[in-house]
């Protein structure tokens, strides 16, 4: 099947504007077990609080334990583990740990990631946005896989972007070696990377009875994400500023009168962060993607694919849905990071 025959939107109640909140209504997770990246913080924090309201026991995975205590100091059904993306040694304790705690994931979210940072290079020599949001994750989703099949209904939700359409990935030269570095094309190739991720994962995956997705949550400014892309400085002094800046924002209320002000069409409107976790909940909880997977999602619902060279605020480009692509960049996870995903 050609992916513009999967990329068809479903009868969905819910759209740009929906929240997390309203998404989770009339859903019962009591009894299953959901792991989320970055669940303590923006969007991912949404998540967690979604999820937890419909009952599910909540495994958070946090790279900053302080501030993770601090935001899910409420909710009695979450756990909290350290975890480092950039940190191979660290995704192996964390999932050890689930693994040990938990026989059965029915949900896990990739929601943790970064963005616009200038050009940075792990300790392997590889570009960090790369190694965090694709090969960080695709370790992860490959030793968390035991428990994925047991639950004999999983979900995979990989929070990628509409910033894939700047670009796909660099099989050549994915850690820009010879190729030019701007922040936004090698973000824009982690995102297309993980919308693969999810095409291959579900090809594969589907006999198990687990099913992937990738979503874009929405253009949201007072996420603490967008607030540190916007310096593209890795300070932390300067980081933290820019989500005291972000808090603001939530607590004064003004993504609608950015949007006010820039009067967009609905597509490109800003969404606020509980806004932002519709989308991946919808994905981890709706019956509507009952025997669906390997699909790109945005706006509570699948996406359209649109040409490459579109310039539309929505859709999803040819280059982050192509099953051939999500063989290579699948291969590219298990070489880079050493670990076979077995399935």
């Amino acid at each position: 099947m050609k992916f513009e025959e999967k990329q068809v939107p479903v009868n969905s109640p819910y759209g740009h504007f929906s929240t997390g909140m309203q998404v989770i209504q009339n859903v019962d997770l009591r009894g299953k077990t959901a792991v989320i990246t970055g669940g303590h913080s923006s969007i991912g924090l949404w998540t967690t609080k979604a999820l937890v309201k419909a009952g599910a026991r909540v495994i958070v995975l946090a790279r900053n334990g302080k501030q993770a205590r601090h935001n899910l100091r409420h909710m009695p059904q979450v756990s909290i583990l350290p975890f480092d993306l950039l940190d191979p040694q660290s995704i192996d304790a964390a999932a050890d740990q689930v693994l040990k705690s938990a026989p059965q994931i029915h949900i896990l979210v990739c929601s943790a990631g970064i963005i616009g940072i200038p050009l940075t290079r792990d300790a392997r020599g590889y570009e960090e946005q790369f190694a965090t949001n694709y090969l960080g994750h695709f370790q992860l989703v490959a030793r968390l896989y035991p428990a994925l099949r047991r639950a004999q209904g999983a979900r995979v939700v990989l929070v990628g972007s509409r910033g894939h359409r700047w670009g796909g990935v660099l099989l050549d030269d994915p850690h820009f070696l010879k190729t030019a570095y701007t922040p936004n094309r090698a973000y824009a190739q982690s995102k297309s990377a993980l919308s693969l991720f999810a095409v291959r994962l579900d090809a594969l995956a589907k006999k198990d009875g687990v099913r992937a997705f990738s979503v874009h949550p929405g253009p949201i400014p007072s996420s603490d994400l967008f607030s540190a892309s916007i310096v593209g400085i890795k300070s932390p002094s300067v980081v933290a500023r820019t989500r005291v800046a972000a808090k603001l924002m939530r607590g004064l209320h003004l993504t609608s009168l950015m949007n006010a002000f820039r009067h967009p069409q609905v597509e490109d409107a800003f969404k606020t962060v509980e806004q932002g976790a519709a989308t991946p909940v919808w994905c981890a909880t709706s019956a509507l993607l009952d025997g669906l997977g390997g699909v790109y999602c945005e706006d509570c619902n699948i996406a359209r694919a649109v040409p490459g060279e579109s310039e539309a605020p929505y859709g999803v480009r040819p280059w982050a849905t192509d099953p051939e692509l999500a063989k290579k960049v699948w291969q590219m996870g298990e070489e880079m990071t050493g670990v076979p995903f077995v399935i």
